[in-house]
């Protein structure tokens, strides 16, 4: 069954009355703070470092091929871009991780009415801070030998005009499997069958990663996609995702995790 992308806009447009809710907005001040230092950190070392980053670059050029400069332009500028892009994602996720743990779990509660944890003593917030770490390790570990694949790519012949490209794909699911992975692991899900849940809806999950993607280009606005992506994933976990994998969760937290 393949299921219209449009659906992970529809998440979207559900989600931002939900964030904005009384009951959430607790979970989302840390990681917007967190936001705030580190995009004005990122603005400050773009705006500082970009050109002469790009002027390096193309110092590695032969003279022969100078008639191609505009392409390899276009390639390191997306190269250097995603660089940009994915230092800032990697500080600001590993920072909010654990917010955005709480915050999946409940817009789950308010959707659902499962309640994972009636009350949050200081052993069950640091089990989740922890898990929560691991997971962002799990991530960083999956994406850097996949990134650097990518960036050996741009620099062969032919290939590297598909790269820019590649990058944007693997971009969007790699945003897709940030922000989904956080209701995933709530459930108990696997990293690796979150992957294979994920991979199964390849439309959804690029069409997601590219509303993210778009709404971190937007200034001020990109302060609260991560709430936002956060609570539409958790949403998609709900509508798409959770019928295949949420009655093995619960009978995990039956069974106190002994399956």
């Amino acid at each position: 069954m393949i299921t219209h992308p449009f659906k992970a806009a529809g998440a979207f447009l559900k989600a931002f009355p939900l964030v904005f809710s009384k009951d959430l907005r607790l979970f989302i001040l840390a990681p917007l703070l967190a936001n705030f230092v580190l995009v004005g950190l990122l603005y400050m070392v773009a705006f500082s470092y970009f050109q002469t980053l790009m002027d390096s670059a193309m110092g590695y050029l032969p003279e022969w091929v100078s008639f191609l400069n505009w392409l390899f332009y276009l390639i390191f500028a997306a190269i250097i871009s995603v660089l940009l892009f994915y230092s800032f994602s990697v500080g600001v996720n590993i920072l909010a991780a654990p917010f955005m743990a709480f915050l999946a779990e409940k817009v789950e509660e308010k959707e659902t009415g499962k309640v994972f944890d009636e009350t949050l003593t200081t052993g069950v917030i640091m089990a989740i801070i922890g898990r929560s770490l691991q997971r962002e390790c799990q991530k960083i570990l999956y994406f850097l030998p996949r990134f650097i694949l990518l960036l050996l790519l741009s620099f062969i012949p032919l290939v590297n005009v598909i790269a820019p490209v590649l990058l944007l794909l693997f971009s969007a699911w790699m945003l897709s499997l940030q922000y989904m992975d956080y209701a995933f692991d709530n459930n108990k899900v696997k990293f690796h069958d979150m992957r294979m849940a994920l991979r199964s809806k390849p439309l959804l999950c690029w069409t997601f990663g590219g509303i993210v993607m778009v709404g971190l280009t937007i200034p001020f606005f990109n302060l609260f996609v991560m709430p936002i992506a956060v609570v539409a994933a958790t949403l998609l976990w709900i509508s798409v995702f959770r019928s295949q994998h949420g009655d093995f969760s619960a009978l995990l937290d039956r069974t106190n995790g002994t399956l």
